[in-house]
């Protein structure tokens, strides 16, 4: 049986054995990332882009922080962006404030989609933006995600 592990927002998680990830994001984002050579794997939750002049250092809670650490844990095991892909979920706008939707969401995928590009990962399939929340699956054994809006029936993406 495969072991499965939802990650909570601020959570990141770094495998080599076949494992379930999931997570429910809103204007967070999650990232995952699948090495089609040795089979690790990684997937990250995250709450805003980048952190604050405030001194958080909180690694997990920013996508800048946290995607680069998922991305040295598995380029420590194979330094080649070419047997990477990346998926990006999330993003929605689902914060309202005094000025209408918050643009925390588009912030968060866009500084997702930044770092990606950086380290030459390509970014295979993305579902990001809208007012919905997203639940996010990620087989790492196959690369494979589901992603379905918060009630909606089960949507599978193959890659």
């Amino acid at each position: 049986m495969m072991t499965r592990r939802f990650l909570r927002p601020g959570e990141f998680c770094i495998v080599t054995a076949p494992t379930i990830l999931e997570t429910l994001v809103g204007s967070c984002v999650a990232v995952c990332i699948y090495n089609s050579k040795n089979g690790s794997a990684a997937m990250n939750h995250f709450l805003r882009d980048k952190p604050l002049k405030d001194g958080n250092t909180d690694i997990g809670e920013f996508g800048s922080t946290s995607t680069e650490h998922i991305l040295a844990g598995l380029m420590a095991m194979d330094a080649s962006p070419a047997h990477y892909r990346a998926m990006i979920f999330g993003g929605a706008a689902v914060i309202r404030t005094s000025r209408g939707n918050s643009d925390i969401g588009r912030r968060n995928v866009d500084v997702a989609m930044s770092v990606l590009a950086d380290a030459h990962i390509p970014v295979t399939h993305k579902e990001v933006g809208g007012r919905r929340g997203r639940r996010v699956t990620f087989v790492t054994d196959t690369g494979s995600v589901q992603c379905r809006f918060a009630g909606d029936i089960r949507k599978n993406l193959k890659e």
